[in-house]
């Protein structure tokens, strides 16, 4: 029994266009979602892991990456430090608003609205964050909400959607055979 005939790659290629040309429309509406920040792979909502009472030493989160330091009611005079787990200081965090995140979020484990005071980017080395100042009263820490939710992927999906529905029309035309003459 001979699998690859003219006939089987002939069949193989129509079904190919049809799943292309039909799931190209899918493809760009994804594409849509994940630019706009909407449906799969959107931003997930941010849960804090950790939270303590302001000028407290709070510890981070081990292997997580760059988390995000909040706090309420507010970020106005508010310094932040980091600490090695040894107590030696590592860095000061530039405290306010960081391009790309919120400026506020409510916490998904239902503790309320935070304000979002700094991101521990580059400070690998750091075990504690400490945060004091103005009127803060608690602080939490969260994995960074920067690094979900990319448009990137989603621009890549959008360019990519034309190619397909193009890719499968010619497999279709390629495989249709020799057009019958018109009648005449």
């Amino acid at each position: 029994m001979a699998v690859l005939t003219r006939r089987n790659l002939g069949r193989t290629a129509r079904l190919w266009s049809w799943v292309a040309m039909l799931g190209a429309p899918f493809v760009l509406l994804m594409g849509v979602l994940l630019t706009m920040g909407t449906g799969p792979g959107a931003q997930a909502p941010v849960e804090m892991w950790r939270t303590g009472p302001a000028g407290e030493p709070l510890e981070l989160l081990p292997a997580a990456g760059d988390a995000a330091v909040w706090g309420r009611p507010s970020s106005a005079g508010v310094t932040c430090t980091t600490a090695r787990s040894s107590g030696d200081p590592v860095a000061d965090l530039p405290v306010g608003p960081v391009e790309g995140l919120p400026s506020t979020v409510q916490d998904a484990g239902g503790t309320g609205e935070w304000t979002l005071l700094a991101v521990t980017a580059g400070t690998g080395a750091a075990a504690t964050v400490t945060c004091s100042g103005g009127d803060l009263a608690e602080v939490a820490v969260s994995a960074d909400p920067s690094v979900a939710g990319t448009p990137g992927f989603g621009l890549a999906l959008i360019v990519f959607a034309p190619v397909l529905f193009l890719l499968g029309w010619l497999t279709r035309r390629a495989v249709r055979g020799p057009r019958a003459p018109a009648a005449g």
